[in-house]
């Protein structure tokens, strides 16, 4: 009877390990996104305390890498709207072996109480990894571009035109897993042109708090070389978000 028992279990239990091995493991989700809200201070063109947003998805596959970011901040006092500023970026890149890619950019930035009311920057070039391993990752990005630029309107310049130019842009983008739960980033961009040099750094540092909740420090740095006359060169937006992932 024991025989006959070990026999059948044996027959129920094949087929399943023949259709599901014990090794196998399910596929990885090419699919992810971020939503963060919180607090925020400006200084620069604008200074004003209130709330920000943003939202980060990307599509990540063997051969190609999709990546949006929306951000908004948004300020206003008792009287007016001090601060309402927007930011749209997307890129997609084709890998290759070894962590190179090519890679197709956008940038528009559209900022009511900036040195610059539009900012749209379209770029392509190459990108490589320098340094990748389990806490580590290093790479950098170059190649050519173009920009429009509308300048806020001054006393000597009523009625600003745009600025376009052909541009060269340089990346460099660093990510470091400090601790199990901690991440710290700092991307730097440069985009150089005859008229005018815009450089950013953004820099930002997460704490995994509870399962896909986090914590999130940010700082982003705008410096731009030529400004209209009574703007300042540089605007910095310091938050401090809730940060949610899907996954």
């Amino acid at each position: 009877m024991k025989a006959n028992r070990l026999a059948l279990l044996a027959l129920v239990v094949s087929p399943a390990w023949a259709i599901v091995p014990p090794e196998y493991q399910d596929p990885s989700n090419p699919f992810s996104a971020e939503v963060e809200m919180g607090l925020q201070l400006t200084t620069g063109n604008t200074v004003a305390n209130s709330f920000n947003g943003r939202t980060k998805v990307i599509y990540d596959t063997l051969n190609a890498k999709q990546e949006g970011n929306f951000r908004a901040y948004f300020a206003s006092d008792s009287e007016k709207i001090t601060a309402q500023q927007y930011q749209l970026q997307f890129q997609s890149d084709r890998k290759f072996a070894d962590g190179d890619y090519l890679y197709g950019r956008g940038d528009l930035t559209w900022d009511e109480f900036g040195s610059f009311t539009r900012q749209y920057i379209f770029s392509t070039g190459y990108g490589f990894d320098v340094l990748q391993n389990s806490r580590s990752k290093l790479s950098f990005e170059a190649g050519p571009g173009y920009r429009l630029s509308l300048p806020q309107v001054s006393a000597d310049v009523p009625k600003p035109e745009d600025e376009r130019e052909v541009i060269a842009r340089g990346a460099a983008k660093f990510e470091h897993k400090l601790q199990e739960y901690t991440t710290f980033n700092a991307d730097l961009v440069s985009e150089v042109g005859e008229k005018n040099t815009v450089t950013t750094l953004d820099l930002s540092y997460k704490n995994l708090f509870f399962k896909d909740w986090a914590l999130k420090v940010g700082l982003f740095i705008k410096h731009n070389r030529v400004v209209p006359e009574g703007s300042k060169n540089t605007d910095t937006i310091t938050t401090v978000n809730l940060l949610y992932t899907f996954q």
